[in-house]
């Protein structure tokens, strides 16, 4: 449609570079959205090599930050235990990242995602908790399954792939009431 309407154009161009921004967003959606389908569709072999965690964590809250100060959220790191487990670096990663997105979105403007990393009991704990909405009762059931989503621009593949990516490794991604909120546990073996 916006490429119709700048095809079209105006006799003084106005309104023209509006249209490209919007046609190059819309290519963004769309990368973002084809993205995350070939992810949801790779490979699960696992590439095993000891990792500290509070440093897989850090890492991902760098990655993650800026989108969160674009929302007006701030990223904190509430806990840490140091501890070393073997996992695939890049899988966890990419699992906390959706995580991580998913709380960035839900946390209203200006409140936190607080993060923790502990290591009790012989496992390894990465919870991340909103201050959002929380999960309604009809949304919990389906959760983790693919295409299920809230959001009017979401595919619903993110929280399925990083279950996907937590199970391969012999760990659980669980969802907790938070009030307000929700908190989401990452579970994996401290091996």
């Amino acid at each position: 449609m916006y490429a119709h309407l700048l095809a079209r154009g105006t006799p003084d161009g106005a309104g023209m570079g509006e249209h490209a921004r919007r046609i190059l967003a819309s290519v963004d959606d769309a990368n973002r959205v084809i993205d995350e389908l070939l992810a949801f569709g790779q490979d699960r072999t696992l590439n095993l090599y000891p990792q500290r965690i509070e440093s897989l964590v850090d890492e991902c809250i760098d990655e993650c930050r800026p989108r969160a100060v674009g929302r007006d959220v701030e990223l904190r790191v509430t806990d840490t235990t140091p501890a070393e487990t073997r996992l695939d670096k890049h899988k966890i990663k990419q699992a906390l990242g959706n995580v991580l997105d998913n709380a960035i979105d839900a946390a209203p403007d200006g409140t936190v995602v607080e993060v923790s990393a502990t290591a009790p009991n012989g496992v390894v704990r990465i919870a991340v908790r909103d201050h959002g909405a929380g999960v309604s009762p009809e949304i919990r059931r389906r959760l983790f399954t693919p295409f299920c989503t809230t959001k009017p621009d979401g595919v619903g593949v993110g929280l399925a792939l990083a279950k996907e990516l937590v199970d391969a490794h012999g760990g659980l991604l669980e969802w907790e009431a938070a009030e307000p909120g929700a908190r989401f546990v990452i579970t994996l073996p401290r091996v």
